[in-house]
């Protein structure tokens, strides 16, 4: 069996920028022989977790998808969610989206669309900006200090790019104007033409597992009652909520 480790690295070259990657590659950026390289291709490839296209190079596999399915709906935010998601594109109209916390990242589990097209701006499974957009800031807005220090350390100058702040005193207390148990509107920081309002899903201890997100294009803005969107949000948050705490042990 090939080394649990090397495998995972292995895997994790692989991101949206470079999909595909030459053995060559692979044993440069794992300062691995390529005869190594090929023997654990070989085997990844047995288990469908890596495929062989055009021009020498490797994918993904087709096993991933289904580990991806599996994941997701194995997830208990989602699982806890989907059906007032349903329930909000069909009472507002507007299309719904769902993401997790995952370390210091949002990743998109889903989305239920409403009665009009519109571009998200992110898919299921892509990172979603955490310090542009209402879906992150309102994760932001509930996460503790010391959660918040450590992504500002680590974020430093993107923080101050976004106009959250140069200091961690004022990331601080930019942050903390985001109430973690209400709503956040934001307009095209994402995608130009939509405004969006969001709200963090509490977990069982009450620090933030994902957020709910409602999209509108700009353009259709003035067709929607805002405090009808802001009540039935805010009533799904609560009614997601009860079920993770129920379902807690």
């Amino acid at each position: 069996m090939i080394g649990k480790t090397r495998t995972l690295s292995l895997l994790l070259l692989f991101s949206e920028e470079e999909n595909s990657l030459s053995a060559e590659e692979i044993a440069q950026r794992l300062g691995a022989t390529l005869s190594t390289t090929y023997r654990d291709l070989k085997k990844l490839r047995e288990l469908g977790l890596v495929e062989t296209v055009p021009g020498e190079r490797f994918i993904l596999g087709g096993q991933i998808s289904i580990l991806d399915r599996v994941a997701r709906l194995g997830t208990p935010l989602l699982k806890a969610s989907i059906d007032e998601m349903e329930r909000l594109a069909k009472v507002t109209g507007v299309t719904v989206t769902l993401t997790r916390l995952y370390f210091d990242s949002i990743i998109g589990l889903g989305h239920v669309e409403g009665d009009r097209n519109v571009s998200i701006g992110y898919e299921r499974g892509q990172v979603v900006p955490l310090f542009y957009g209402c879906t992150g800031k309102a994760i932001l807005g509930a996460l503790p200090w010391r959660q918040l220090k450590r992504i500002f350390e680590a974020n430093t100058d993107a923080i101050r790019q976004a106009g959250l702040g140069g200091s961690w005193d004022a990331f601080l207390g930019t942050v903390r104007t985001w109430d973690r148990d209400s709503f956040l509107w934001t307009e095209g920081e994402i995608n130009p033409d939509n405004i969006a309002v969001a709200t963090a899903v509490l977990g069982a201890d009450a620090v933030p597992l994902g957020s709910l997100t409602l999209i509108i294009r700009r353009r259709d803005i003035s067709l929607f009652d805002r405090s009808q969107i802001e009540t039935e949000l805010m009533r799904s948050r609560g009614k997601i909520q009860g079920v993770i705490a129920q379902s807690s042990p």
